[in-house]
């Protein structure tokens, strides 16, 4: 799926925590667009190797991916995959979310957490969609080219970048990239990209992977980030990408002589 505890998009990538016997990350060597996109593929096809580019439990009909990734940001995934199926069974046809009792709407997610904020942000959704397409549907967007699409979920309440890429790769079958803290951390140690600033690595991503291997880039990367290369003590020795990492080798070098990189 594609992970949101946040929509990060709409702040930057928040820092690595430090460890009393770890530095900083410190800014990878840079190397040229062409390399970055060689050594991109070659990531990939690793990680695919491995993770086989899973199936996160994303939804195929958009609109149940956006309420979807809205019940999962702040909160954990056993929390909101849960409260997503008892909503989904309560309101099998999410027009009804124009007429049910908002305090009914804030029962069936409360467990969610922030659950009057999304209660509100659902039925505004709901009316919206309502206004503009004569149905509680995102189903239009599928006849809407990639750039048009995006700036009509964004302007939706509470869709940022991150959320309406997830929302055009999984549903709408487009190459599009989303950015989440997991991929941007991948890709920031290996060196695909010059920053760690989110609203750069959505950008510069982009132009190093590819859009046939952005979706795997994308749920490869996530299954990594969690697994292996975590924020807090990256598991760097039992990392498949080590050889193409100068991260990971620095990090394996300073705890296995003691020092600092």
């Amino acid at each position: 799926m594609c992970i949101f505890l946040v929509d990060s998009s709409r702040s930057s990538i928040a820092s690595i925590s430090k460890r009393k016997d770890q530095q900083p990350e410190t800014m990878p060597k840079i190397h040229t667009l062409r390399t970055r996109r060689k050594r991109a593929e070659n990531c990939i096809a690793r990680l695919k190797g491995t993770y086989h580019s899973p199936l996160l439990n994303n939804k195929a009909d958009p609109l149940d991916e956006l309420v979807f990734i809205l019940l999962s940001q702040m909160t954990n995934n056993v929390s909101y995959e849960r409260v997503y199926d008892r909503l989904k069974s309560a309101v099998p046809n999410w027009n009804l979310l124009l007429d049910i009792p908002l305090s009914t709407l804030e029962n069936l997610i409360r467990d969610a957490g922030l659950f009057r904020h999304r209660a509100i942000r659902l039925k505004q959704i709901a009316t919206r969609l309502s206004h503009d397409f004569g149905t509680a549907s995102l189903d239009p967007l599928f006849d809407y080219e990639d750039a048009r699409a995006q700036r009509y979920l964004m302007s939706l309440p509470g869709i940022g970048v991150k959320t309406a890429k997830c929302i055009l790769m999984y549903s709408l079958g487009r190459q599009v990239l989303p950015v989440d803290t997991h991929s941007a951390r991948v890709a920031f140690r290996l060196g695909l990209v010059t920053t760690s600033d989110n609203a750069v690595v959505d950008n510069e991503l982009s132009m190093v992977v590819p859009p046939k291997l952005r979706f795997d880039y994308h749920v490869n990367a996530i299954a990594h980030g969690r697994a292996v290369c975590r924020a807090q003590r990256p598991r760097c020795e039992r990392c498949i990408l080590l050889s193409l990492c100068q991260f990971g080798r620095k990090f394996n070098i300073s705890h296995t002589t003691g020092q600092l990189s």
